[in-house]
């Protein structure tokens, strides 16, 4: 599992590369959440080939932590396993789920 940070002007970029199956693969994720001042975060998934109830607690609590430090949150490029879980769990009703980077700036500036 490989995870990086990009700070850009109004938003921070998590992306993920991999598969996210237990605290373990996490630990550089978390890691990174201590490093990001802007807390608008988007989540990008376009690499990410899976993940259960691990990755999903941890997309919560970034979302916490964007949220008490004013930001938010957004998915972008979910592919469609993800979505499936997403759906399942309703998860998809909590983020924003988002297709292009567009999208992003647009979300950010509301």
């Amino acid at each position: 599992m490989e995870v990086r940070l990009v700070t850009q002007a109004s938003f921070s970029v998590l992306s993920f590369d991999g598969r996210i199956m237990s605290d373990a693969d996490l630990v550089s994720a978390n890691d990174l959440l201590s490093k990001i001042s802007e807390w608008n975060v988007v989540l990008d998934l376009s690499k990410l080939a899976y993940t259960n109830s691990t990755g999903i607690a941890f997309f919560v609590k970034v979302l916490t932590r964007a949220r008490l430090n004013q930001g938010d949150v957004v998915m972008l490029n979910v592919n469609e396993q993800l979505v499936k879980i997403f759906e399942l769990t309703k998860i998809n009703q909590v983020f924003q789920l988002v297709n292009t980077m567009v999208e992003v700036e647009a979300y950010f500036k509301k």
